[in-house]
């Protein structure tokens, strides 16, 4: 063989390699394209997949969680009710207590302190009767109008009946410890 036919082997021969191996690595690359497209449509698939369901989730995370705020509310008003009856019963009994009293503070200090007495069972009657005729709503709605007017009175009496729950606390405490 000679130079020229040599080359021109090599040459053809390297040009039939160029033109197979140019669709093969343009096959090779189409592929990849191909493959790449494919993960991003999974991922997207996936991704897709994944919001669905954190919506889902959170939907039903909501679900659960108004269920269970309204199952809150509902405890929370059979315990206000309860304590509404039971204070009012208290009421009741305080006022009989206060009215039986009356005669005795009569006989003792004198009709004048008597009649105090007998006005006295008379307000807390009339609140107990209050706050019988009233349901929890009505008694919320009653306690907000009353902080919006008169914040301050709000106030003392808050301090006030923190001041007594703290004494009786205390005084509970106390007994147990002697």
């Amino acid at each position: 063989m000679s130079n020229e036919s040599g080359e021109a082997t090599i040459t053809s021969e390297t040009t039939a390699d160029e033109s197979t191996a140019a669709p093969s690595v343009k096959q090779s690359a189409k592929e990849t394209v191909a493959s790449l497209k494919a993960a991003a449509g999974s991922a997207k698939d996936a991704a897709s997949a994944a919001a669905s369901h954190a919506k889902e989730t959170g939907e039903a995370w909501r679900e659960q969680a108004s269920t269970l705020a309204g199952q809150a509310a509902d405890s929370a008003r059979a315990a206000a009710t309860t304590a509404k009856d039971k204070t009012g019963t208290a009421l009741h009994g305080l006022a009989k207590l206060i009215s039986d009293t009356a005669e005795t503070v009569d006989g003792k200090l004198g009709p004048q302190y008597g009649d105090y007495a007998r006005q006295a069972a008379e307000s807390v009657a009339g609140a107990a009767k209050s706050l019988d005729e009233k349901d929890v709503d009505q008694l919320v709605t009653d306690a907000r109008d009353f902080v919006r007017k008169s914040p301050a009175v709000a106030i003392g009496a808050a301090a006030l009946v923190g001041f007594v729950l703290m004494r009786l606390a205390r005084g509970g405490s106390d007994s147990k410890e002697s």
